[in-house]
């Protein structure tokens, strides 16, 4: 169907669940898609499985310095990012406050707060390149 020609999107948690099947569905209607996790097995499998269209790339979402490099190898090797999926979550431990660890309890914040800004913050400047996003 094409719907998504011309597009360069970064996903994160790509390697499976729903980050595997949006990877699946916007090579398939048309974009450029860097896959990212820290999966590095799963990962590289999905991006061989899904051609020259997609590229694999280890990356901890909480790390800006680990964003630029993505940014930096999706735009030499597809061009500009106009799409960006902040796919990648962590649940964490279920338990009392009481019970919880703290540190535990900020890799959750980290992941699932933090790593969605740093995305978008590190990708608009190769977005505003692109006119789009």
């Amino acid at each position: 169907m094409n719907r998504l020609e011309n597009k360069v999107a970064i996903i994160t948690g790509a390697a499976q669940g729903m980050g595997a099947s949006h990877a699946r569905t916007f090579v398939a209607e048309g974009a450029k898609v860097v896959l990212t996790d820290l999966n590095e097995k799963a990962g590289k499998s999905l991006a061989d499985e899904l051609g020259e269209n997609a590229l694999f790339m280890k990356h901890d979402v909480t790390k800006a310095e680990e964003w630029a490099n993505v940014v930096k190898k999706t735009e030499d090797k597809f061009g500009p990012v106009t799409v960006l999926v902040n796919n990648a979550g962590v649940l964490g431990p279920i338990a009392k406050t009481a019970d919880l660890d703290y540190d535990e309890y900020l890799k959750v914040i980290a992941v699932n707060q933090h790593a969605p800004f740093l995305g978008m913050k590190a990708v608009i400047p190769s977005m505003l390149k692109a006119g789009m996003g």
